[in-house]
């Protein structure tokens, strides 16, 4: 769901770095340059989703793609892996679960065959990288869900859901704006962007400020304006202006259907009228999209799995093997099992190791 293959910069961090997956060697220390603020756990401990297939799109573009990189897979593994780990040294969450879209079969295009039908093949390297940073993830312990049929978006809101539930904090770290419908209730939403520096904290109270609805009222407004990173147009002239407006004016669209001459006073008399009548069809665009673009928030998913419990010999010895050793601070924070007074040494820009390409 969502666009995950625009990506705002070539970097993932602040500097234009040329990475070497062979031969990366720790950083030196550096001063830590001033971190986004990290979200405040309000339900108790904080749960961290993570929309893997969006970091690996976003890893892939910013190290594998490139022409002086020989080793794409290796250079996006290092992309994923150095992300995830900024990621949970802002969150510092108890547990992190990491979401992949299944590869197989999904229930949204069964329902509409159309969905994402415009978007191009993946390139082989790309590819390639989705195949292995699932396979490095759960060699380092790594809580990693799949679910047939369903996809990356699905498994973060169900972590959420089950963080709700019980009584958790939840942060669902993504580039994708689909996750947005997800925030309140103890859910945040860690929008990644060009650089971490750039990374995007919201709660409820900040959504509503920036947009102007309820987060509540995305999945709706999503639908009346589409979404053509995945193939879904919206209603025949509402832009997102005018969805915005009605669903300031009104709570749901069903209420503004239901009031047609208030529908009509927002929208103009005919763009009004053709959202009536939409929404009135048994073939409706409007309904079509809120139940494509809706994210599950049901699947079973065991939180306990995301709890830090892997050996730091096993983190060690698995990131030496891929000439990742430069990594293994970071990954052990992750995923460790690690002493009550470990503590995270600052990651910065800076930091990331830039090296001559073989």
């Amino acid at each position: 769901m969502g666009d995950r293959t625009g990506m705002d910069s070539m970097a993932l961090f602040d500097t234009d770095l040329s990475v070497n997956p062979d031969a990366i060697a720790p950083p030196a220390p550096t001063a830590a340059a001033t971190p986004a603020p990290a979200p405040s756990p309000v339900l108790g401990e904080t749960v961290l989703a993570v929309d893997g297939n969006s970091l690996a799109h976003r890893a892939y573009h910013a190290y594998g793609n490139r022409p002086e990189v020989t080793n794409p897979v290796g250079a996006g593994l290092y992309g994923f892996l150095a992300l995830l780990a900024a990621v949970v040294d802002l969150v510092r969450p108890a547990a992190t679960i990491i979401g992949f879209d299944c590869r197989t079969s999904s229930f949204r295009k069964d329902l509409f065959s159309e969905y994402k039908g415009q978007r191009p093949e993946k390139p082989d390297a790309l590819d390639a990288l989705l195949d292995e940073i699932p396979v490095a993830l759960d060699e380092l312990g790594a809580a990693v869900r799949t679910e047939q049929g369903y996809e990356a978006d699905d498994i973060c809101g169900s972590v959420a859901g089950a963080s709700k539930q019980s009584g958790r904090h939840c942060v669902v770290a993504t580039s994708d704006r689909d996750a947005f419908g997800l925030v309140g209730d103890g859910v945040e939403v860690l929008r990644i962007r060009s650089g971490m520096h750039r990374a995007q904290q919201y709660t409820a109270r900040r959504f509503r400020r920036e947009l102007g609805i309820t987060p509540g009222q995305y999945t709706e407004y999503a639908a009346l304006r589409g979404d053509s990173s995945d193939n879904l147009p919206g209603i025949h002239g509402i832009g997102p202006k005018r969805a915005r407006d009605l669903l300031r004016r009104f709570d749901t669209v069903a209420d503004a259907v239901a009031d047609p001459l208030g529908c009509r006073s927002v929208l103009g008399p005919e763009v009004g009228q053709v959202l009536i009548d939409d929404h009135a069809s048994s073939d409706s665009v409007f309904h079509r999209n809120v139940q494509l673009m809706t994210i599950v928030q049901d699947l079973d998913v065991d939180l306990d799995d995301g709890l830090p419990t892997t050996p730091p010999t096993v983190i060690d010895e698995c990131l030496r093997e891929r000439r990742l050793a430069g990594l293994i601070g970071r990954m052990t924070l992750c995923f460790a099992d690690t002493a009550p007074n470990a503590q995270a040494p600052p990651l910065t820009d800076a930091d990331v190791p830039s090296l001559e390409v073989e």
